[in-house]
């Protein structure tokens, strides 16, 4: 027998044993969101078609929530908020399912853990932990009403104010967009969650000029800047604030839990080649038009009524003498 075909029949001579996998954690949320999290099972033996459950592990105890297969698995504590759909289980596949609950509470903050009830001949690693952590929705953005009215060629300036109550895995980012028409909301700047700074694709160029700057005067403040307005910039501008956390794994990518945005208010932009002058001159034009006719118009009324008067003076002097 060769050593490749020895290998072969060594692997299938040993058990396999089971491997669960849910999200690393700790997974963090605000009260009041919606919570999934997956679960996978692989290198089982048994029946294709696999069930779940899914308990919190607290210090006093466990405490089961659901199960893919046992309607009367969920603990009494907890069995109010199954039934309303609040806390559920879904089947996404033969080989993982996903824990769902709608409004995250604070008090949901705890380890959870999903199990494979085993079909193995081994019973081995049928069950992986993983953190949650909810914390309060604390995100705010405050807006000032910008100026309404700007010539080309002066600066607009912009602010917000953004805020939340940061714990050490929260971070904040805030981007400044506009809407022109129906057109759909163009970003113009965003800084964050880290401390790097991403520029919309049409505003590259005048970032790159300093036309277009963040202004960070702390205390939560973020000023937008653009220098030199043109006619494109006017639009209806908005601040949108997201709340982030590291998601742990694949890199540790950024995860947003939480957005809010302000709407600041619409920017009109008065052209340099609009002649303003004309428009003076033809409304004064106008305007004298209206005048000319409206005397023309009270003089001949004035002349009728004279005319009236100045013939029974005539009579009235002529009888007294």
């Amino acid at each position: 027998m060769s050593f490749p075909a020895f290998l072969s029949l060594l692997k299938k001579s040993i058990p396999l044993s089971r491997v669960v996998k849910v999200a690393p954690g700790p997974l963090v949320h605000v009260e009041g969101q919606t919570v999934s999290i997956r679960c996978n099972v692989s290198d089982y033996q048994g029946p294709r078609d696999q069930d779940f459950e899914w308990s919190l592990v607290l210090e006093n105890g466990d405490v089961q929530l659901v199960s893919t297969f046992d309607a009367t698995y969920p603990d009494s504590s907890v069995k109010d908020r199954v039934n309303s759909g609040d806390i559920t289980v879904k089947k996404l596949s033969d080989s993982s399912a996903e824990l769902t609950i709608r409004k995250v509470r604070a008090s949901d903050s705890a380890i959870y853990r999903c199990s494979t009830p085993s079909t193995d001949s081994v019973t081995s690693g049928n069950y992986a932990d993983v953190e949650l952590r909810v914390i309060g929705d604390t995100l705010r953005v405050v807006g000032a009403v910008p100026q309404p009215l700007v010539s080309e060629g002066q600066s607009l300036e912009l602010c917000c104010n953004a805020s939340c109550a940061y714990t050490v895995n929260t971070f904040l980012s805030v981007t400044w967009s506009i809407k022109k028409g129906t057109s759909p909301l163009e970003e113009i700047l965003t800084f964050g969650p880290g401390f790097e700074m991403k520029v919309g694709q049409n505003y590259v160029q005048r970032y790159a000029d300093g036309a277009v700057l963040l202004d960070l005067p702390g205390g939560g403040f973020f000023g937008l800047v653009l220098k030199g307005v043109r006619p494109q910039d006017q639009g209806s501008y908005a601040c949108t604030a997201r709340e982030w956390t590291r998601q742990p794994g694949a890199g540790e990518n950024w995860h947003k839990i939480l957005e809010r945005s302000e709407e600041m208010g619409n920017v009109s932009v008065t052209p340099l080649g609009q002649d303003t002058s004309a428009i003076v001159v033809a409304l004064s034009v106008s305007f004298t038009a209206v005048l000319i006719t409206l005397l023309a118009l009270l003089y001949y009324s004035c002349w009728r009524g004279h005319k009236d008067m100045d013939m029974t003076f005539t009579i009235v002097e002529y009888a007294e003498d």
